[in-house]
């Protein structure tokens, strides 16, 4: 991933697929992998809430107590300057969801955040086997870290500021 790959990896939810939230011809190769517009937006995952903040302003107390008492959620927040917009879309915040995956919050750990969106090609069902993702992604990413297996079930997305529900599992 630091040179620009895109890989196959399990999160807490579904598997995904990643890359470098920096580099953004890894971007453009994994949008292109799901056939997925850049307008819609990616999501982060973070390892904790200083990674959290290299995309997203200044969290309060109250914030991180909310995001510490939710389990795979992924919260929208505003997004910061450093921010690039191929995270965002056109969008005005930023999704970002803390992780402590042993493969998903790792990478985050040793990439200072990490690109994740599941495992399918944009409009078609979320592929839950590590068979499938194999077979599906295999010889179109460059690495395939596959471990325990998470819900099979994509995050609740939240708004962080207004508490609203975007997207209910």
């Amino acid at each position: 991933m630091q040179r620009g790959g895109v890989i196959a990896y399990s999160t807490e939810t579904v598997l995904g697929l990643g890359c470098d939230p920096y580099n953004e011809s890894a971007i453009n190769k994994l949008l292109w992998l799901k056939n997925r517009t850049l307008e819609k937006g990616l999501i982060v995952i973070a390892n904790n809430f200083e990674t959290f903040e290299k995309y997203s302003l200044s969290l309060s107390k109250e914030q991180r107590t909310k995001i510490s008492a939710s389990e795979n959620t992924t919260w929208l927040a505003p997004v910061n300057e450093n921010t690039p917009t191929w995270l965002t879309g056109e969008h005005d915040k930023i999704a970002v969801r803390i992780s402590d995956h042993e493969i998903a919050g790792e990478l985050a750990a040793q990439m200072g955040g990490v690109v994740s969106t599941s495992a399918n090609v944009s409009t078609c069902k979320i592929l839950t086997s590590h068979e499938e993702t194999r077979d599906w992604f295999g010889p179109h990413v460059d690495y395939i870290l596959l471990g325990k297996s998470g819900t099979c079930i994509p995050s609740t997305i939240c708004d962080l500021l207004s508490g609203d529900i975007i997207r209910s599992n």
